[in-house]
C-alpha cells in the first residue's frame, strides 16, 4: 500500500514515501525514499509521480540506460566519491593529490548544498569561484579547485552516472594573471657562498651539512624536485659509466614518466663516495619533511650571507653589502627563494649559457616547448640582437655601387656592364628604379608582340597551304636570328 509518513517528530522533518512496484521479472519490491519536503501534500504528489514512473518502467516505455543514469545521478555524493577515489588510486595518483581532490569536491558540495550529482550546476560553480576570489584566494588556488571539480564531473559522465557534464562551460582563471609568488633563481655568484655557508652550518633536522651540499648540487644539475629527491635510494644512482645519471621511477615524477637525469663526473664521484656508506634499501639522503625544505635552504643562505658580510675589506664596503639584497631570500623584484628555486636555477643557468631551448625542455622535462620559452626565454641573453646582426650583411645597401665597368647607352640612357675599362662611378637609386621600370615595360611589350605573332602564324597555317618558316638571318641579314628577340621578327615565306 502506498503512503507517506514521517520518521521523526521534529518540526520540519521530511516525509518519506513508500510503495510497492512490480519488476519486469514479475516479482514485487517495496520501495521507501525520502521526499525531502516537510509538506504532506507535496510529498503525496511526489509519491504519485514515483508510482507512475515505476509503472512506465514496468511496461518498457523508458530507456533502460537513461533510467540507470537518472538513478546514479540521484545517489549521494559520498557514494560516488568512494568510486572516484578508487579510480584515482588505480591511476597511481599520490595520496596527497587524492586527499586534496576529494577535499575540493566536498568544499563545493557544502557551498552549493548539493546532496547528489543531479544538483550540480555551472551557475553554482561560477558562484563558488567568485566567492573564493572575493576571499582574496589566488587564481592558481581557484584553478586547482575547479580542476578537481571538472575532473569529477567528467568521470561521472564517462561512467554513465550523469547524462551531461554540468561544468563543461565553467572556465578556470588564468594563474599567470594573478601570481602571488614569483620564484627567483639563485645567482651564479651566490652559489659558492651558499656552498661555504652550508659547510659552516650545523645539522638541520637530522640532515648534516655534507648531505645538504650534495642535495643542492644534485638539484641544480638535474632540476629534480623535492619529492623526487626524497624518493631516491642507493639503487637509483648509476654512476659507474661514462655518462653517470640518476634514475627516478615514474611513480615519483610529476608527469608519471621515468626520468634519467645526467650528472657531471665530479658530482658522480662525490655521490658514489657518499652512497658507499648506505645500505641498499636506505634512502640516499636524510632529508627533512617537505614542509621544512625551504627553511633548510634559507638557513644555509643566511649563513652564506654572514660569511659574505665578514669578507668585506673595510667598513664602507661592509655598509654597502649590508644594504644589498645579495644572498637574501627575496630580491629587489619581490621574487622569493625556496627549495624549488634550485630547479628554477637549473633551467635559468642553462638558458644564460646559451643552451638550446629543446635541450632545456628535455632537462627540465617540460610538457611543451611553450612552457620552456615562457619561463626561460627572456634569459637567453642577446639572442634577438645576435639574430639581427647575423642578417645585417644580407640587408645592408652600399652607398656606392662597385660596378667594374658601366657605360651609357646613348640611345636609351641606360647603363650596362660591357667588360671595358670605362667605369661610371655612381648610379643613383632613382635612376636605377627608372631603369628597372623601363626594362619591365619593354619586356612586357616584347612578350605581347611575340604572342600576337605566334597566334597569327598559327591561324594562317590553318587556312593556307603549308609554308616554310625561314631563318630571320637569311631573310633579313644583320638582324638577330632569335625570333623571340625584341630586334627580330618571325617571317613566313610565301
Amino acid at each position: 500500500m502506498a503512503r507517506v509518513f514521517k520518521r521523526s517528530t521534529v518540526k520540519g522533518a521530511p516525509f518519506y514515501a513508500t510503495w510497492t512496484e512490480t519488476l519486469p521479472n514479475g516479482r514485487t519490491r517495496k520501495r521507501t525514499v525520502s521526499t525531502r519536503t516537510p509538506d504532506k501534500r507535496t510529498a503525496e504528489q511526489i509519491l504519485t509521480k514515483l508510482k507512475s514512473d515505476a509503472a512506465v518502467r514496468f511496461h518498457g516505455l523508458v530507456d533502460p540506460m537513461a533510467d540507470r543514469i537518472a538513478t546514479e545521478a540521484n545517489k549521494p555524493i559520498e557514494t560516488h566519491l568512494t568510486d572516484f577515489k578508487n579510480k584515482l588510486v588505480a591511476a597511481g595518483r599520490s595520496r596527497d593529490h587524492i586527499d586534496r581532490t576529494l577535499m575540493h569536491i566536498r568544499e563545493y558540495a557544502a557551498f552549493s548544498n548539493g546532496h547528489c550529482p543531479a544538483d550540480f550546476t555551472a551557475d553554482q560553480a561560477n558562484k563558488w569561484a567568485a566567492k573564493l576570489a572575493d576571499d582574496d584566494m589566488a587564481a592558481r588556488t581557484i584553478q586547482a579547485r575547479l580542476t578537481s571539480l571538472k575532473s569529477f564531473s567528467s568521470w561521472l559522465v564517462k561512467h554513465d552516472k550523469l547524462d551531461r557534464d554540468p561544468f563543461a562551460s565553467v572556465s578556470k582563471p588564468n594563474p599567470n594573471a594573478d601570481r602571488r609568488r614569483e620564484r627567483r633563481m639563485l645567482l651564479p655568484t651566490e652559489w659558492r657562498w651558499l656552498m661555504a655557508g652550508t659547510a659552516a652550518g650545523d645539522d638541520f633536522r637530522g640532515c648534516p651539512p655534507i648531505d645538504r651540499q650534495l642535495i643542492y648540487r644534485l638539484a641544480v644539475q638535474t632540476g629534480l624536485r623535492s619529492s623526487e629527491l626524497r624518493s631516491l635510494g642507493r639503487g637509483h644512482f648509476h654512476l659507474d659509466g661514462k655518462r653517470p645519471f640518476v634514475k627516478v621511477a615514474s611513480k615519483s615524477t610529476k608527469n608519471k614518466q621515468t626520468a634519467h637525469q645526467y650528472v657531471d663526473p665530479v658530482l658522480a664521484a662525490d655521490l658514489a663516495a657518499h652512497l658507499s656508506t648506505k645500505t641498499p634499501m636506505a634512502a640516499a639522503f636524510a632529508l627533512p619533511t617537505e614542509y621544512f625544505m625551504a627553511n633548510m635552504l634559507r638557513a644555509d643562505l643566511s649563513n652564506a650571507r654572514v660569511l659574505w658580510l665578514r669578507d668585506a675589506d673595510d667598513p664602507d664596503e661592509r655598509a654597502n653589502r649590508e644594504e644589498s639584497l645579495f644572498l637574501t631570500p627575496q630580491n629587489e623584484a619581490g621574487e622569493t627563494l625556496d627549495f624549488h628555486a634550485l630547479r628554477h636555477s637549473c633551467g635559468a643557468w642553462l638558458a644564460m649559457r646559451g643552451v638550446e631551448a629543446k635541450v632545456i625542455q628535455s632537462v627540465m622535462r617540460h610538457c611543451s616547448i611553450t612552457l620552456t620559452m615562457d619561463t626561460y626565454g627572456h634569459l637567453i641573453a642577446g639572442a634577438e640582437a645576435a639574430a639581427v646582426t647575423a642578417n645585417a650583411d644580407l640587408t645592408a645597401v652600399p652607398a656606392i655601387i662597385a660596378a667594374t665597368e658601366v657605360i651609357a647607352d646613348e640611345n636609351k640612357g641606360e647603363f650596362s656592364a660591357t667588360g671595358t675599362e670605362d667605369c661610371f662611378p655612381f648610379v643613383s637609386q632613382r635612376d636605377g628604379k627608372r631603369r628597372n621600370d623601363d626594362e619591365r615595360r619593354r619586356n612586357g611589350r616584347s612578350r605581347k608582340a611575340t604572342a600576337d605573332n605566334s597566334m597569327a602564324s598559327q591561324k594562317k597555317r590553318q587556312n593556307d597551304e603549308p609554308r616554310t618558316l625561314m631563318n630571320v638571318s637569311e631573310k633579313c641579314p644583320g638582324r638577330d636570328s632569335n625570333p623571340h628577340s625584341h630586334n627580330g621578327r618571325g617571317i613566313l615565306s610565301p
